[in-house]
């Protein structure tokens, strides 16, 4: 395992609790060197430029200047988790739908038959049984977002006084006003803090006037996208993207990492996303589609031709993708902008 690897296996293996980052020089005669930093403290390098005084500048997010260096500075954060107490039919409903907006989904049910359902419908886990035992189980992560639907208020309620003890990004309960305003009191009545208590979204959902089980859903995952995004201050790293960098290559395969160090306008992906592509026509990840990710594709194509061939070539690059409004129309997208993009031979 090369010293690139280590890097990317220490981010795989990481303690999810801490504050951890992934520092990458974007030009000049370091361009590719890396370190992995958790707590402010550099844990493994590539090279030698980060060592000593720059230890102490590696805080805060996106492109920065480090004694002269460009250096693309990404928060690594971890991938939402979505718990769902309950099995019914706006729970099979939501599943599907968080299922496409990249959350790990958990769903509790103590009916055997709806546990089974939920597996159906795409949960990535379903554990059947009590619900207190259950979430006792579930391990703490402040990117745990739950939501309560059972099918009763007592269930709820059992839900409620477990959840509450864990950290959270997000509760919600699915109820009428005057249930909700009923459970918030009888929450603080069991000892948790009005603000505690205060902080649970219910009746649960964006008001959109929904009705069915396919909208009330829409309405409750809409929600905890909107808290997301505003409690978001990282970009988490595609689980399939690490597993891919942090094992060693099949024999005769390159790989180059792609990712958004910078965007200006409406492209639709954010910085720190990425993608992997390998010699062996393998892509994993995306930096949003469309004819610029194709772009980056071809580019990534020209390094393995070099590489193949041995031309001298740099193998740290950054390459902008510029989508004029004429472009973006022309390839059926709606959104323009440009992003710059670093390609690294990994």
């Amino acid at each position: 395992m090369d010293k690139m690897e280590q890097i990317y296996a220490c981010v795989r293996d990481r303690d999810r609790s801490k504050n951890a980052l992934l520092a990458t020089v974007t030009e000049g005669a370091a361009a590719g060197e890396k370190a992995y930093v958790e707590d402010g403290t550099i844990q493994i390098q590539k090279g030698t430029f980060f060592t000593g005084e720059n230890e102490k500048n590696l805080q805060g997010k996106g492109l920065m200047k480090i004694n002269g260096q460009e250096v693309f500075l990404q928060p690594l954060g971890n991938q939402s988790k979505l718990i769902i107490c309950g099995g019914g039919h706006v729970s099979q409903a939501l599943v599907k739908m968080a299922g496409l907006l990249d959350f790990e989904i958990t769903v509790l049910e103590d009916r055997p038959l709806f546990a089974e359902t939920a597996k159906r419908e795409g949960a990535d886990q379903v554990f059947c049984g009590d619900y207190r035992e259950l979430l006792r189980q579930i391990p703490d992560s402040s990117d745990n977002y739950f939501v309560c639907m059972t099918r009763g208020h007592r269930f709820d309620r059992d839900c409620l006084l477990e959840i509450l003890k864990k950290p959270h990004a997000y509760v919600g309960m699915m109820g009428s006003r005057k249930r909700s305003f009923l459970m918030k009191k009888d929450l603080v009545q069991e000892g948790f803090s009005e603000e505690l208590a205060e902080s649970l979204h219910a009746p649960i959902g964006l008001s959109i006037g929904a009705q069915t089980p396919a909208e009330i859903a829409l309405s409750v995952i809409s929600e905890i996208v909107k808290v997301r995004s505003e409690q978001s201050k990282e970009t988490a790293l595609d689980e399939q993207v690490l597993e891919i960098l942090s094992r060693t290559p099949e024999p005769g395969e390159q790989r180059v990492l792609c990712t958004i160090i910078e965007k200006h306008g409406s492209a639709p992906r954010s910085a720190g996303t990425q993608m992997v592509v390998t010699s062996m026509n393998q892509i994993t990840g995306t930096i949003g589609g469309g004819c610029a990710e194709a772009e980056v594709i071809t580019a990534c194509r020209e390094h393995f031709y070099k590489l193949r061939e041995q031309i001298p070539h740099a193998a740290c690059e950054k390459r902008q993708i510029r989508m004029s409004t004429d472009n973006a129309e022309e390839e059926g997208m709606v959104c323009g902008g440009t992003i710059v993009v670093l390609l690294e031979e990994i």
